[in-house]
């Protein structure tokens, strides 16, 4: 199964909505496989706001029933509507968790799961689910070694959380699967002790995945490293597209990171009215606090620099 190549079947990705909209006035059945179905296609492909969108529309008709051997499709409508879901929802979501036997059918629904929810689950739990898993089909075992060595979700030393990443970054090669690849590099670009490669073509899939936050904070992480090894045009540029992507989409987090970054690099050049600008122009960014109290500690730097100058 290869999830980050997927298409939706039958239907064009603009019409699943509307499909999911119709069904919920006649067959809520229908509704929910639906969602269950197009889970993997709208996560695999940025397009979390859609499936919230439809898992919200069916929770709302449904309420608290879990329709007869629809389990595991409820249990997919809570976790893409999650945002949204009432206490009780996630509640019979966590129920459905437990008392399944067995791998789930759905391929990506473990790892769905442990996204969302597993970082709120206790670790041995986690395992549970992900023991059970393992006889699943070659997707959801890639998707259980992501899981082992994912950071924060289970109890594995950080060496074997880095051999399980590995494990899994090789399967998903195997299957050709983009999204598997990019959620498998991201999580190891965390764990070894050189990213530039990883961060590199983690990068290159977000790009192709069309997930423009990502991809402009991969930039200005490879941008960061860069900087550190004094490759200065190298840095420049990274952190101006990820400026150029966060204007564009606006992500006003992304272009804070890239502001402050450029306006380091350009500290770091010697071209202090470059720098000043950057800084200035985060200051003017509403409700980032974090941003600021770093815009406000790069600039007393920048003061110093300009002091001894």
């Amino acid at each position: 199964m290869n999830l980050g190549g997927s298409e939706p079947h039958g239907l064009e990705a603009d019409q699943v909505v509307s499909a999911i909209e119709r069904a919920c006035e006649s067959d809520l059945r229908t509704a929910l496989r639906l969602v269950a179905r197009y889970s993997a296609y709208w996560w695999s492909n940025g397009l979390q706001d859609e499936a919230a969108a439809a898992a919200e529309r069916v929770l709302s008709m449904l309420g608290r029933t879990v329709p007869v051997g629809l389990d595991e499709e409820y249990l997919l409508a809570v976790i893409n509507g999650a945002a949204s879901a009432e206490q009780e929802q996630i509640e019979l979501a966590q129920q459905i968790v437990l008392t399944t036997t067995g791998p789930f059918r759905y391929s990506a629904t473990v790892l769905l799961w442990a996204l969302v929810f597993g970082p709120f689950e206790s670790t041995a739990v986690i395992e549970e689910v992900l023991e059970r898993n393992e006889s699943g089909d070659a997707w959801t075992r890639a998707a259980v070694e992501l899981c082992r060595g994912y950071p924060g979700l289970t109890k594995a030393a950080p060496d074997d959380a880095a051999q399980a990443l590995r494990t899994a970054l090789g399967r998903f090669r195997m299957l050709e699967d983009r999204w598997g690849l990019f959620l498998a590099l991201s999580a190891l670009r965390h764990v070894v002790g050189e990213p530039l490669d990883i961060t590199t073509e983690a990068l290159e899939l977000a790009e192709q995945l069309c997930l423009p936050e990502e991809t402009g904070l991969l930039l200005c992480e490879r941008a960061e490293l860069y900087r550190r090894a004094g490759k200065l045009e190298d840095a420049h540029a990274d952190y101006s597209r990820a400026l150029s992507i966060g204007e564009h989409a606006e992500l006003q987090e992304t272009v804070a990171a890239a502001r402050l970054g450029l306006a380091r690099t350009a500290r770091r050049s010697g071209n202090l009215p470059a720098a000043r600008s950057h800084l200035s122009a985060v200051l003017t960014l509403h409700g980032l606090e974090d941003a600021h109290f770093e815009a406000h500690h790069e600039l007393a730097a920048l003061n110093a620099s300009e002091a001894t100058a």
